[in-house]
């Protein structure tokens, strides 16, 4: 049994304004899984996240784990305009004291994997929005973590290159091996994405549904959304988030 990666324990956060985000959410995240999380809009899905990267104190409970770096990946790619994509995803190496020809070696490298070698010399204004998502999962994966956090990464994206993004982003996982925990509005995505699916209530977030999705192929394609089973896993997700509306 893999170890874990991540244990949160009755978990609850209640704001200042006596909003109540989280309630008493229990889960246990093996070691490089990937995990999706589904919910209604303003559920709580991305305060968990924020509690889990520690941007957030959750008011009741306790999270702990294995992970010995966490990277956040948010909505927005929030790059640097002055600073080159190169230079933009070698800031955190940066920041750790990485010599310069290590974190410039090691961030052509992260580039070239997700498939943006001829534009390392580029800035942020003269990239697509598709390219600036990669800029910025790439500036999170040069730090090699063992947690990867992302909130709506590609939410604002067009289908055709969410998806390339979602085929991407499976690969990197499959090839670094780290523990993934994914936030999304879009049912698809998570079935297309994940090793597991947890469905969220209506605020305040409590688990309606935590389902295994061992049943779909480990190496996944485009042509898999077309397919039976991934229709039928899809209706499963789709049905617990259909439970959770008022």
């Amino acid at each position: 049994m893999a170890a874990s990666a991540l244990s949160l324990l009755d978990v609850e956060k209640t704001f200042a304004n006596g909003v109540r985000a989280v309630e008493r959410l229990s889960l246990d995240i093996p070691a490089a899984q990937f995990l999706a999380i589904v919910g209604p809009s303003g559920c709580g899905k991305s305060t968990l996240l924020r509690m889990i990267a520690g941007l957030e104190k959750p008011t009741g409970g306790s999270i702990g784990g294995s992970s010995s770096s966490i990277a956040y990946v948010f909505q927005d790619a929030h790059l640097l305009p002055w600073r080159t994509v190169l230079k933009n995803v070698c800031l955190p190496l940066e920041f750790a004291g990485v010599p310069k020809p290590e974190r410039e070696k090691r961030a052509a490298d992260i580039l070239r994997s997700v498939g943006l070698a001829e534009a390392m010399q580029q800035y942020p204004a003269q990239l697509s929005g598709g390219m600036r998502m990669r800029v910025s999962l790439a500036r999170a994966l040069v730090t090699k973590p063992s947690l990867l956090l992302l909130d709506e990464p590609f939410a604002a994206l067009d289908e055709i290159t969410r998806q390339q993004l979602d085929d991407m982003l499976r690969r990197l996982w499959d090839e670094q091996k780290m523990t993934v925990i994914f936030v999304t509005h879009s049912i698809a995505e998570a079935v297309f994405l994940a090793e597991r699916a947890i469905v969220f209530s209506k605020r305040p977030a409590r688990t309606l549904l935590d389902h295994d999705l061992s049943a779909l192929p480990r190496q996944r394609s485009a042509a898999l959304r077309g397919e039976p089973e991934f229709a039928a896993q899809t209706r499963i997700v789709f049905e617990a988030l259909n439970r959770s509306q008022p």
